[in-house]
């Protein structure tokens, strides 16, 4: 967790030559453990400076509060780095109460994950740690093609989390309203069994489809762009994609991890 805005990643700005090591104590959770062994994903971390950018090409590193944020690096291994080209559709990198995340406006903020080849086959888990604000519109939150994703809230003012794994409607599942406090919420598919789960603040919802023989579409946006509504209006403090199911202690590591960014008791 960041304290006072502070990273020693803002010592290298400009290409300043030096060495940064950091201490982690043994036994405490890290994403990276979910991406061994080559597994594809991403992590996102908005509280981590030296992951963000004002520009999409990567070249002015983020150092304050307040400033928009055109690229923020995945970092989890794979590469899945998410870009915003459009200067007015960028998120605000925003600090406050010793925490950090990327503000959207719920008008067209987004970020494209760019690596194209980031598209799910298998099973897959996915956590999001946000705050919704007052709009009602669609925000789509992460989504994937022809409007159909992972983890999104509905429009109107019951603004229910819904999960859909694949394109298709029939694969869905959601919970009850949710409000405007931080949440830590994820989704869960057992492609063999189709077997899905939804968790919000360490709440699970189930369901069970049967499964078909579909692609899991790329997932492309983070945070807004849904053709039919608004972009997500509201914060977000982390995210985690894994084209994977983790076992019960991972999802437990991930989401106690996700709710320290954002501040959520579980």
């Amino acid at each position: 967790m960041r304290s006072g805005g502070f990273s020693p990643a803002s010592l290298f700005a400009g290409g300043q030559q030096g060495l940064w090591l950091e201490v982690v104590q043994s036994g405490e959770f890290s994403p990276a453990s979910l991406f061994a062994g080559g597994t594809d994903g991403a992590w996102f971390d908005p509280s981590d400076l030296s992951t963000l950018f004002q520009d999409s090409a990567g070249t002015t590193p983020v150092t304050a509060s307040g400033q928009p944020v055109g690229k923020m690096l995945d970092k989890s291994g794979n590469g899945n780095h998410a870009t915003q080209a459009i200067a007015a559709a960028r998120p605000i990198y925003t600090e406050g109460s010793g925490l950090a995340w990327l503000a959207f406006d719920g008008v067209d903020d987004a970020m494209e994950i760019q690596n194209a080849a980031f598209s799910f086959t298998g099973d897959q888990s996915v956590w999001v740690a946000a705050k919704h604000d007052t709009g009602t519109g669609a925000n789509i939150y992460l989504m994937g093609g022809n409007d159909k994703g992972y983890l999104f809230v509905t429009g109107g003012t019951s603004r229910k989390m819904r999960f859909i794994p694949i394109n298709n409607a029939d694969y869905t599942i959601s919970t009850s309203a949710i409000g405007t406090s931080p949440i830590v919420f994820g989704g869960a598919w057992d492609r063999s069994s189709g077997d899905m789960s939804l968790r919000e603040n360490g709440v699970e919802y189930t369901a069970s489809k049967t499964p078909a023989d579909v692609t899991v579409p790329v997932v492309t946006l983070l945070g807004g762009g849904n053709p039919n509504g608004t972009s997500w209006d509201g914060n977000i403090y982390g995210a985690v994609i894994v084209n994977n199911l983790t076992t019960a202690s991972e999802t437990g590591e991930v989401e106690a991890y996700l709710a320290a960014k954002s501040g959520v008791t579980l």
